[in-house]
């Protein structure tokens, strides 16, 4: 009996993805493991492998499709068994979720499609989700509506609509689901941020000591060693609100937002409070590369209770991130400003002043907690030459 191959839970916080690229054709043999299609989330680009020996019987999604959790996306059969929409039910996984190819055979106005005509379950999704009335889309192949002529014709639509002119960027997989996040992080979660600046002259002093020792670390890395310190003392920044009570996780995994060409990444750093400082600097040096490159794994960017963003590097001196749900807190860092201060000795001294900014989610702390927090982060980077600090 056939079997349906069905996009898998893929990770936290992911229920879409886009399928890449097909490795395997119609009719080609398979074997468990084989990878079948890249996938790509917001996260990370993941194989999608074969569950078990066969024939490839159907290619159900398109390449550049969105699909959703359970779609169904290919079915894997044996050699010389056919398969159509239309033949009985393959087998399926224990865990799929159905979905169902609907066959109209009466048209309603401003709802289906002539008859006859087919659509996808991701068709139908996405018609949703933009507003799209599935009878104004004409399929590709003029047998079947898929996710891919849903969006055609919105961008059509919406090309057809633009009277002042200009050019329509699409988002990547990564900018669309990061935009979603980020969407639901500002309508609901209660936020609020505080900042603190820090003198940061010692902790500069230490990276050009450090330098010239031949030990090259990066300001991110000395940041990231000075917070993940701090949370130990600080529990409820390295937590989480569910069910209407409040996860403390006893790791602190710091997730360290990072650019790259197709939107922001988030490699994550586990157990960051346990390494030594050079161990911290080589991997974030690592996550970092392949942050750039679309290379991470996606046990490389899950797992995370803490997020760090630095724009320290391009001159912004201040701003506030958004929380990233599920955690608790965000610490947005800015750039090191010189300023005029009082010195000890009555005179005036130039200090390298750094905006700390830590956003919370209100249900899990207050403005005496966060407070707190960034008194004793504000001491650990004004002390950072300290013993504890550097082991």
């Amino acid at each position: 009996m056939a079997t349906e191959v069905r996009l898998p839970h893929l990770g936290e916080s992911i229920d879409s993805a886009v399928l890449v690229v097909w490795h395997k054709q119609v009719g080609d043999p398979i074997k468990r493991g084989d990878e079948l299609a890249d996938l790509e989330t917001d996260k990370a680009t993941l194989p999608l492998e074969a569950p078990k020996n066969g024939i490839l019987l159907a290619i159900l999604a398109g390449e550049g499709e969105t699909v959703g959790i359970g779609d169904l996306l290919s079915v894997i059969g044996r050699e010389g068994e056919s398969w159509s929409p239309e033949s009985e039910s393959p087998e399926k996984p224990a865990s799929a979720i159905p979905a169902v190819n609907t066959t109209v055979s009466i048209p309603v106005a401003d709802e289906e499609p002539p008859a006859k005509i087919k659509i996808s379950p991701v068709a139908r999704r996405k018609a949703r989700e933009l507003g799209i009335d599935l009878a104004s889309v004409a399929p590709a192949d003029g047998l079947k509506i898929s996710g891919a002529d849903v969006e055609a014709h919105a961008r059509q639509t919406a090309r057809a609509g633009n009277a002042t002119g200009g050019r329509r960027i699409e988002l990547s997989q990564s900018k669309r689901l990061t935009g979603q996040r980020m969407l639901e992080s500002a309508q609901n979660l209660p936020q609020f941020a505080l900042t603190i600046d820090a003198d940061a002259r010692n902790l500069l002093k230490f990276r050009e000591q450090a330098k010239s020792a031949g030990d090259n670390f990066s300001l991110t890395a000395l940041l990231i060693r000075a917070t993940a310190i701090t949370l130990r003392d600080h529990p409820l920044l390295n937590a989480s609100f569910e069910n209407d009570g409040i996860t403390v996780f006893d790791a602190i995994n710091i997730g360290v937002a990072t650019a790259a060409a197709d939107g922001l990444r988030v490699p994550v750093i586990h157990e960051a409070d346990k390494l030594s400082l050079t161990a911290l600097n080589d991997k974030l040096g690592e996550l970092a590369a392949k942050g750039r490159e679309n290379r991470l794994s996606l046990a490389e960017m899950s797992g995370g209770t803490f997020t760090l963003s630095n724009l320290g590097m391009t001159g912004v001196s201040h701003f506030t991130p958004l929380v990233n749900p599920p955690q608790s807190a965000i610490l947005g860092l800015g750039a090191a400003r010189s300023l005029i201060i009082p010195g000890t000795d009555g005179g005036i001294e130039i200090a390298r002043m750094m905006a700390l900014t830590v956003a919370c989610d209100h249900r899990v702390l207050d403005g005496m907690e966060a407070a707190a927090f960034l008194a004793s982060l504000k001491r650990a980077v004004e002390s950072f030459a300290s013993e504890e600090q550097t082991c």
